[in-house]
């Protein structure tokens, strides 16, 4: 969760001029932001390159709902305690939202839900898939090793693949049970305000909310200002083809108001989600041009691509972001018949270009 999320995964150009982003830094962690009537925003610290994690809390008839919790640490926990002791002394608590199973948007919901007493909504496919998301492995399985294998990533990396599972002191205990929310759903607790929208791709069933009387959009890491999503295919999902649907979300949201405030689970609040939509489309569609110029003329593995597009020293767990994000972008083409695949005589498989060359801006 290093430098792949604030670099690696960047998005062509810093913030874009077209981007109105209305309110600046919070002041302090433990000091909500108002940055819509009943809708507050928090700034929790992580200790990563991308350094931070935005919460939110949304006003309900009978207290406020938390939406994502940062990391389970001790810097975390302190933080909720001095909001709860001070800009919420004297309020409740009434309910936990997690927009998808991710540590840092997960990782204190077992805290706060025990510490108020309260329920846990998430959708089925984020939830279920924090209860059986892999930790502490010594090994690498060997469909894992299958995966890594046909990608041309070498061996003696293959134990590098197990940082992905390393992330298990980050998480507080996971609440045994859950109340589901669908796409359509009016968030509960919220008087039907809220409607749940779902995205996918960079995860299973991302929850987003969206308030239309307030023009608010409360996306999670689906669209962010400054970088792009990690969409990757993971290795508990080896033969998965992200992007497509990750693309398919984005055209949904762009038929969201353009004067929609988006509020991110990275960055800063902004308006402008349409541009920013479209930003997103060309960054991704460079991507696929540098692979397939790439692969013109010259049969490459994925490992090989990847090096290309992340020409960059990664540590153990940046290398499977970076593998898992040109491996989506590799299966979208393939998927369109922008590329295609032949393994060699050791099984590993080798793309080329089905395009003419093409020149990049």
């Amino acid at each position: 969760m290093d430098r792949l999320r604030d670099e690696l995964s960047a998005a062509a150009p810093a913030a874009p001029t077209e981007l109105a982003f209305p309110f600046p830094l919070p002041d302090s962690p433990s000091q909500p932001v108002e940055v819509a009537a009943g809708v507050k925003w928090l700034r929790l610290p992580m200790p990563f390159t991308l350094d931070h994690v935005n919460v939110y809390l949304l006003r309900c008839e009978q207290g406020w709902l938390v939406v994502d919790t940062g990391l389970n640490c001790h810097r975390t926990v302190q933080i909720w305690e001095e909001v709860f002791s001070g800009a919420l002394c004297g309020e409740k608590v009434v309910g936990v939202c997690c927009t998808h199973y991710h540590v840092d948007h997960v990782g204190s919901a077992g805290y706060l839900t025990d510490h108020w007493r309260v329920p846990l909504f998430m959708s089925y496919s984020e939830y279920f898939t924090l209860r059986g998301w892999p930790v502490e492995q010594k090994e690498v399985p060997w469909r894992h090793a299958e995966l890594l294998r046909r990608a041309g990533y070498p061996e003696e990396l293959f134990e590098k693949s197990l940082a992905l599972f390393d992330f298990s002191g980050q998480v507080a205990k996971v609440p045994l049970s859950f109340s589901r929310l669908r796409a359509g759903d009016s968030l509960p607790l919220t008087g039907g305000e809220w409607q749940v929208l779902v995205g996918e791709g960079h995860a299973p069933e991302h929850v987003m909310l969206y308030a239309a009387g307030k023009k608010v959009l409360l996306a999670g890491d689906q669209l962010l200002p400054r970088i792009s999503t990690n969409v990757s295919v993971t290795l508990v999902d080896p033969d998965d083809e992200p992007l497509s649907r990750w693309l398919a979300s984005l055209e949904r949201l762009a038929a969201l108001p353009e004067d929609v405030l988006v509020l991110p689970g990275h960055g800063l609040p902004f308006y402008g989600s349409r541009t920013r939509i479209e930003e997103l489309r060309a960054h991704h569609e460079r991507r696929f041009g540098i692979i397939e110029n790439a692969c013109a003329g010259t049969e490459r593995t994925a490992f090989e691509l990847m090096q290309l597009v992340y020409p960059y020293q990664l540590n153990d767990f940046d290398l499977q972001l970076a593998l898992g994000e040109c491996l989506a972008h590799v299966r979208y083409l393939l998927a369109c018949n922008r590329l295609a695949a032949r393994p060699d005589g050791d099984g590993v498989l080798r793309y080329r270009s089905m395009a003419p060359h093409r020149s990049q801006p």
